[in-house]
């Protein structure tokens, strides 16, 4: 596994932090930088949500993903189409 990918190892609470970070906030909580961060992001490794010019990481779809069993997250995981929709 590269730095373009990542595979949820430790419990985490997701639910004691908002729907939203930033990805400092983000990485800060997951003990990485926020340059991964943002490579993750750029390679739509994990979900996001644009607001004004600003991508923030979009934790409301990371833990509902989570909850539905996914453990391993891939470049192009969150890949928009041209509807807006995540294709998965």
């Amino acid at each position: 596994m590269d730095d373009s990918s990542f595979k949820l190892v430790k419990t985490i609470n997701f639910s004691v932090l908002p729907p939203l970070l930033t990805r400092e906030q983000f990485g800060a909580y997951l003990g990485t930088t926020s340059d991964t961060v943002r490579g993750w992001i750029q390679t739509h490794t994990i979900p996001t949500a644009k607001i004004g010019r600003q991508r923030l990481v979009n934790l409301t779809l990371l833990v509902e993903d989570l909850k539905n069993g996914k453990s391993e997250f891939k470049p192009g995981d969150y890949m928009t189409n041209n509807t807006g929709n995540a294709a998965k």
